[in-house]
């Protein structure tokens, strides 16, 4: 068995240019999204999937594509895949149970929360349920660690936010409660693009060396307003948006993401 390489991100956080900057310096290319036709459903997870684990956890639907997926990697070769739609439907849990887990690192790869959030707002990403489906969460996922009602009176807008502060909470939630059995590295999009955090996530996956770094990739065709990101960063402050202390609870109620249950109590925002 060789090594495995994942990550676990948002999306609009550096998982294109992730990908890059691991061909660059590892000794084999990194995938950044398998989108041939044939491997949706196969290596790639379609809206099914996406749509199934989150509401109903890993049933049959997602433990089938799982199934598929580890069996279309390579035994005998390193391989590394950082598409982020992976990690919202099954990537830890799978990984967790898989005799390949020794194998495996996972990459949880973050960014600016309110640049994050400025770039799916100025992309429209919300604007479209289908969007939501394929490549992010829907706020009306039963699966879900930050209840979106206080959010949602905001439209489009809220539902970036909520999404934003949904997937920080779980980044939180598998390192918290799979920190034992998966090893997780850990990269800040603004940090790992310059020399010295290159440098340290490439000593974190084993490497001693000088880091190659890739441009830019999947940038957006305009940059995000500066006075947008300091809303956001001012709306984000005034929730008093904990993910820590979300996740504790949503773990005290027992709850956990790959089993069904009903929406959460938790509030990210004040009426």
């Amino acid at each position: 068995m060789s090594e495995l390489i994942f990550s676990l991100a948002a999306g609009r956080s550096g998982s294109a240019w992730l990908a890059h900057f691991l061909s660059a310096n590892l000794d084999f290319p990194a995938v950044h999204e398998r989108l041939d036709i044939d491997d949706f459903g196969t290596a790639m997870p379609d809206i099914r999937t996406m749509r199934a684990f989150n509401t109903r956890g890993l049933d049959d639907v997602v433990r089938g594509f799982w199934s598929r997926k580890m069996a279309s990697l390579p035994n005998d070769e390193p391989y590394a895949e950082t598409n982020h739609t992976l990690g919202k439907c099954g990537l830890i849990e799978t990984l967790a149970e898989h005799p390949r887990r020794k194998d495996a690192t996972v990459i949880v790869l973050r960014r600016n929360l309110a640049k994050q959030c400025a770039s799916y707002i100025q992309r429209n990403d919300f604007a479209n349920i289908t969007l939501a489906w394929q490549w992010y969460l829907s706020h009306d996922y039963p699966n879900v660690i930050v209840n979106p009602d206080n959010l949602l009176k905001f439209g489009i807008i809220g539902h970036a936010l909520w999404y934003t502060l949904e997937m920080e909470c779980r980044q939180v939630y598998y390192e918290r409660v799979y920190g034992g059995r998966i090893n997780f590295v850990y990269a800040q999009l603004e940090d790992v693009t310059k020399a010295e955090g290159a440098r340290q996530l490439l000593a974190d996956l084993g490497r001693d060396k000088e880091p190659t770094l890739p441009p830019k990739a999947n940038a957006s065709a305009t940059a995000s307003a500066p006075v947008k990101v300091a809303e956001i960063e001012t709306f984000m402050s005034r929730l008093g948006f904990d993910p820590e202390a979300l996740v504790s609870k949503f773990l005290e109620a027992g709850f956990t993401l790959d089993q069904s249950h009903a929406k959460t109590p938790q509030v990210a925002a004040a009426s």
